[in-house]
């Protein structure tokens, strides 16, 4: 899911730029603080920026979601965390065991996707920087990556 949510992201992501400044670091450690706070463990075996991308675009995997407490409520929490760091929370959708939550901040925009329904359970978060620069790399990085 978490490959298929990126190529999703990076399509839907191109919003457009705005003055503030933030790198991608940033925007990893945010998501990170904010999930891990909401009591998610990050799965590091899953990266599915190339080096190209890294600039641009940060994904973070949540290991075994259903072995948190309350899963759909850590997904909430950590929207909620990231708003209280300064993202901006924006579209919210919902489609059977699917949620999808978005979050801005200067260029960047995240989406949260929690897919808690029965059987395999996911929690991803994937941030796309929007500026045009960060978009013409990511459609190069997945032109590459499709060649491959």
């Amino acid at each position: 899911m978490a490959a298929a949510t990126g190529v999703v992201l990076l399509v839907a992501g191109c919003a457009g730029e705005t003055g503030v400044k933030v790198e991608a670091a940033t925007v990893a450690q945010e998501i990170d603080a904010a999930a891990t706070a909401a009591g998610f463990t990050k799965d590091a075996s899953v990266d599915t920026v190339g080096p190209k991308a890294k600039e641009c675009k940060v994904d973070w995997a949540v290991d075994a979601p259903g072995k948190a407490a309350d899963p759909k409520k850590s997904f909430a929490n950590t929207i909620a965390g990231l708003v209280k760091a300064g993202w901006t929370e924006g579209k919210s959708d919902r489609k059977g065991d699917v949620d999808v939550k978005t979050v801005t901040k200067g260029d960047w925009e995240v989406r949260g996707a929690a897919d808690l329904g029965e059987g395999m359970k996911a929690v991803v978060f994937a941030g796309t920087n929007t500026s045009s620069k960060c978009v013409e790399i990511l459609i190069a990085d997945l032109a590459n990556t499709k060649k491959h």
